[in-house]
C-alpha cells in the first residue's frame, strides 16, 4: 500500500515500512475524449496523487508540510464529490484516500478506523463504474491489509491466504499477484518460526560464534537492516539507547545486516556505537538469512524471549516496553 506520498515521506516521519507494498501509482490521463464536467478539478487532484511538490527537509518540516497538503486534498476532495458526485473518478479518489490514511495519525490528523477503511475499499471493488485498474489496485490493498493483520496477531493466516486467493480469481490479470503471493510465503514463514525456539548459528563480522541456543534466558532482538536504508538508520539512535540502558539485565541484539559493503558496515557500527555482534555476506538482499526466514522490507525487528521462542515479528514500535515486558517474565 504505497503510493507516492507515502514513500515521500517515510524518512521524514520514520513510519514502519510495510512488507506488502505495491507499486507507486503514476497519476494516469483519464479519456482522450472532449472535455467533461469536472476535467479541471480532476487534473488538480490527480497532481496531488504524486503528494507536495515541497520535499521536507526535517521531522518538524515535514509534519507541517503534510498536514496542509492533506487538508488541502481533504477540500479538494469534497469539493469534487459534491460538484460531480455522479462522476466515476471518485473512486480513484476514495483510494487514494486510504492510502493517505495512516499519514494523518503521524501528522495529528484524524485517521479512519481499519473497519471503515476496509468497507471503503470493498465499495471501490464491487462499484459498476469504477474502472478495472482502480478495482484491481483496492482489491490488492484489502488483501495486503490482511498480510500486515497476521503480521500484527489480529488476523489469521487462513484469512490472508483465502483473500489472496479471492483477488486471484476475481483479477487473474493482476500485476500485484505476485506480490501478494510473496506476502502470503512470508507470512506463513514468520507463522512457522514461531512455532518452535528459533534456532540459528553463525560467525558474526567479529569473528565470534553467534548461537542462539546459548542465548536461552536472555531477550534477544534479531534486527535485519542495512546502511543504505534510510528508516533503519533513522531506528539506530532508539535501538542503541534500549541496548544501553537493558542490556546488563538480560537483553542482547544480533544485526542481521543486508549491506554488500563490509568496511561501510564495520566503520557505521562503530560510529554509532552499535556494539552487538553482525551478520554479513555480502549478498545484499540475498542475504542467506534473510532469505532463509522470507525477509522482504526492512527494517524488520524480531524480538525473542527467554525460551526461545520468537514472540513478535513487528517490535519496533514500543521496542523498550516490549523488551521490559520480556525481562519480567
Amino acid at each position: 500500500m504505497k503510493a507516492i506520498l507515502y514513500s515521500t515521506i517515510v524518512a521524514a516521519l520514520v513510519v514502519p515500512t510495510l512488507s506488502t507494498q505495491a507499486a507507486p501509482e503514476k497519476p494516469t490521463t483519464e479519456s482522450k475524449d472532449a472535455q467533461k464536467p469536472g476535467d479541471a478539478a480532476w487534473t488538480t487532484l490527480e497532481g496531488m496523487f504524486r503528494g507536495p511538490s515541497k520535499q521536507p527537509k526535517s521531522r518538524e518540516e515535514a509534519v507541517e508540510v503534510f498536514t496542509a497538503f492533506l487538508k488541502d486534498f481533504d477540500a479538494k476532495a469534497a469539493a469534487f464529490r459534491k460538484d460531480f458526485p455522479t462522476d466515476s473518478r471518485r473512486w480513484k479518489i476514495a483510494l487514494e484516500e486510504v492510502k493517505m490514511n495512516r499519514m494523518r495519525s503521524f501528522v495529528g490528523l484524524p485517521e479512519k478506523d481499519e473497519a471503515t477503511v476496509s468497507k471503503t475499499l470493498g465499495e471501490i471493488v464491487d462499484a459498476k463504474d469504477a474502472d478495472a485498474e482502480t478495482r484491481d489496485m483496492a482489491s490488492f490493498v484489502r488483501a495486503a491489509m490482511m498480510g500486515e493483520g497476521v503480521e500484527g496477531g489480529s488476523v489469521k493466516i487462513e484469512d490472508f491466504e483465502k483473500a489472496v486467493a479471492e483477488h486471484k480469481k476475481a483479477f487473474p490479470e493482476s500485476k500485484s499477484i505476485a506480490r501478494l503471493d510473496g506476502a502470503l510465503k512470508t507470512a506463513k514463514t514468520k507463522a512457522e518460526v514461531m512455532t518452535k525456539p528459533f534456532d540459528l548459528k553463525f560467525t558474526a563480522t567479529d569473528g565470534s560464534e553467534v548461537d542462539f541456543a546459548k542465548l536461552r534466558g536472555k531477550v534477544v532482538l534479531v534486527d535485519f537492516w542495512a546502511t543504505w536504508c534510510g528508516p533503519c538508520v533513522a531506528e539506530v539512535p532508539n535501538v542503541v539507547a534500549t541496548y544501553k540502558k537493558l542490556h546488563e539485565k538480560g537483553f542482547e541484539i544480533v544485526g542481521i545486516s543486508l549491506d554488500q559493503d563490509k568496511g561501510k558496515l564495520e566503520d557505521f557500527v562503530k560510529s554509532k556505537g552499535m556494539t552487538w555482534v553482525q551478520h554479513f555476506d555480502g549478498k545484499g538482499w540475498k542475504n542467506e538469512i534473510a532469505q532463509k526466514y522470507g525477509i522482504n522490507s526492512i527494517p524488520a525487528m524480531w524480538l525473542i524471549d527467554k525460551k526461545g521462542m520468537v514472540v513478535s515479528t513487528n517490535a519496533r514500535a514500543g521496542l523498550e516496553e516490549k523488551v521490559e515486558k520480556y525481562l519480567a517474565e
